[in-house]
């Protein structure tokens, strides 16, 4: 038997577990571990089926660890190269084993499994980084072993992230019954230095956490009862190869680039770093600094306080981020796209998927009706016009033409006269994608608009949970009667809501959401990655800012956005759009 922690301890573990599993769920609901077995070399054309399935959003992120090496020299590998892959929902992951797991070279030890703990730090270059891969056997059900990882892992490798040194961790638990499964937990330490700096600061964390985290204290005493240490494996970060992308134009420089080039915004997923290093390789003589502390809310400030070149964005701009540009230079910023945005991933742009319960009969809606289901009558709207934001009432709207009942939609029976009940996110990034392509830029909703927000916005209390994002699928599950705008990967977990399929017109080809419809761009509510620049009307652009823009939209720039892994490149005739407004 094991031994009995006090019960108030006990308790406090168990709600830890508890604390930990929900938000490892809301992140991550599932995982699959690839091992290659030591001495075993990788098969061929692995990193490119690794690479296809990130891509076309078949997973939602790859982490490939290779030339597996004990870390201590008396010890064994516990492998050659382990792969994790991560997937958004179980239905996710039920829709890969079904489609894609077959094509798995033979040879490969793969099983499911749970990320039980995990935490991170952004940016980072996992290129320069240590990781190190510490596997157990546990020898106690996975209950129990949860409620160890809660009370003794997740606390010392939180302090650890703490430090700056520890950049990610994760834990994770294989499914399998006791003495077959297997425990890994993943570490990514910033560099080589802070790798040795963790080692001489460890002894002092547990020493700290022993005093102030019973739970910790406990489970230090009897964690060699509840599993088998199988000691850590050293391995090197794999970069995935890039999709082919021979159809875009390779990057040849026009003129040479000596001196600063500033970039102040977003840090895009590590994709601005990227792509900065990229360049230089073009142009060594560049000096480029890279500034991402504001984010996104910085950028276009950056430009017109004359500190940066560049302006890297996440979302669109806000009018209100560009009227102190215009106010600046008389003119509005030049908007360039660098990137499609992913089709579920969390941070990665996702696409927008309109949502109604299953058996609603609706199987299709157009733009122009999700505007008017969504929106409201207005006097006007925002036109830019000789490079400025006016107002004019070509846009205005009379009541008569919101859509607010079912049957306005062409639903009969049950559903004739029904009120349409609405519902969305509230988020800044949210509403400015809607009021920009919808409303041109009007913030007046339809009046029932329920508005959520992602999980991690809200307050950690029962009120913040009221408005998470998964609260109106729920209600949608059983609500007929209601359509909304969710995030692909909650609503694979809903199996009562269908995804409606979407046409630019009424009338026009209903496209679905998909990863490939996201990627080609015929899916209507996509969303992209903008880079803003300072261009005056009729001027030629700043020598370097053209230059390293037009690395960005080369074959080689769009490799490096689809290495991230968050991002599609461009498609061939949207990225010559792109590279036209340069000139």
């Amino acid at each position: 038997m094991n031994p009995v922690t006090p019960l108030s301890v006990r308790r406090l573990v168990q709600l830890l577990a508890f604390c930990a599993a929900a938000l490892v769920a809301a992140a991550a609901p599932t995982n699959v571990i690839i091992r290659v077995p030591t001495g075993t070399a990788s098969p061929a054309g692995l990193p490119e089926l690794l690479s296809k399935w990130r891509q076309s959003g078949q997973v939602s992120n790859v982490l490939c660890l290779t030339q597996g090496k004990p870390e201590k020299a008396e010890r064994t590998a516990q492998f050659a190269s382990l792969v994790v892959l991560e997937f958004l929902s179980e239905g996710s992951y039920q829709a890969w084993q079904k489609d894609a797991a077959p094509a798995l070279p033979a040879g490969l030890i793969v099983h499911q499994a749970d990320a039980l703990a995990h935490g991170e730090l952004s940016p980072r270059d996992s290129n320069r980084s240590v990781f190190v891969v510490n596997a157990y056997k546990p020898t106690v059900p996975a209950a129990r072993f949860r409620e160890y990882v809660a009370g003794y892992v997740h606390p010392l490798y939180e302090a650890m992230r703490g430090t700056k040194h520890l950049v990610r961790y994760t834990a994770y638990l294989e499914h399998g019954d006791i003495g077959q499964a297997m425990a890994f937990n993943v570490l990514e330490y910033r560099d080589p230095v802070a790798f040795a700096a963790m080692g001489t600061l460890k002894g002092g964390l547990r020493e700290k956490l022993t005093a102030t985290t019973p739970s910790y204290a406990e489970f230090d005493k009897i964690k060699d009862t509840l599993r088998v240490d199988g000691f850590g494996t050293f391995a090197t970060y794999a970069e995935l190869p890039p999709p082919d992308l021979s159809y875009l134009p390779s990057y040849k420089p026009e003129v040479k680039i000596s001196g600063a080039l500033r970039i102040v915004g977003s840090e895009l997923k590590n994709a601005t770093d990227q792509l900065a290093e990229g360049f230089k390789h073009f142009h060594p003589e560049a000096r480029v600094s890279v500034n991402i502390m504001t984010s996104s809310e910085g950028g276009i400030a950056g430009l017109y306080c004359g500190i940066s070149d560049v302006a890297p964005m996440g979302d669109d701009a806000k009018i209100t981020d560009q009227m102190p540009f215009f106010n600046t230079f008389g003119y509005m910023p030049t908007e360039l796209s660098v990137a499609t945005g992913g089709s579920e991933k969390r941070g990665s742009l996702w696409a927008w998927a309109i949502v109604v319960n299953k058996d609603n009969p609706l199987e299709e809606i157009s733009v122009e009706e999700l505007e008017r289901v969504f929106g409201s009558e207005r006097t006007g709207g925002w036109e830019l016009v000789s490079n400025n934001y006016l107002y004019t009432a070509k846009f205005a709207r009379a009541a008569d033409r919101n859509i607010r009942t079912w049957d306005q939609l062409g639903l009969k029976g049950e559903f004739a006269g029904k009120e349409i009940g609405t519902f969305g996110y509230t988020a800044p990034g949210f509403e400015i994608y809607f009021e920009r392509n919808w409303f041109h830029w009007v913030h007046k909703w339809n009046g029932n608009f329920k508005e959520y927000v992602e999980a991690k916005q809200t307050t950690p209390d029962a009120a913040g949970a009221a408005v998470a994002s998964e609260r109106p699928l729920e209600d949608l599950s059983t609500n007929k009667f209601a359509i909304g705008i969710a995030g692909l990967m909650h609503v694979k977990d809903f199996p009562n809501v269908k995804v409606l399929r979407i046409s630019r017109q009424k009338g026009g080809p209903a496209v679905a959401l998909t990863p490939d419809n996201v990627a080609n761009r015929t899916y209507p509510l996509i969303r992209d990655a903008f880079f803003y620049v300072n261009k005056a009307p009729g001027k030629p652009l700043d020598p370097k800012v053209r230059e390293f823009m037009r690395f960005v939209l080369s074959r080689e720039g769009q490799e490096i956005m689809a290495r991230v892994g968050y991002y599609y490149p461009l498609n061939a005739e949207y990225l010559a759009e792109q590279l036209k407004k340069l000139d």
